[in-house]
């Protein structure tokens, strides 16, 4: 769940992003996490819309992700 986002440095670059863990599946090594952040987004965002109903655009990005857990 989305609990808070913050711009990017610069205009092209996605929001940065932290999301609240609801629901968990299995016990591996991120089954701790209670919290994800995205940081340091560089692109990601896209010009314009698509120019026909159901066309794919994509916007290459990168980011930092943080994986946080209480305790």
């Amino acid at each position: 769940k989305a609990v808070g986002n913050a711009p990017g440095q610069a205009a092209a670059d996605i929001p940065w992003l932290k999301l609240e863990v609801t629901a968990r599946r299995g016990n591996g090594v991120l089954a701790p996490v209670t919290t994800v952040q995205r940081i340091n987004t560089h692109g990601g965002k896209l010009d314009g819309a698509c120019e026909k109903a159901g066309e794919f655009k994509s916007a290459p990005y990168s980011a930092d992700y943080v994986f946080l857990k209480k305790g």
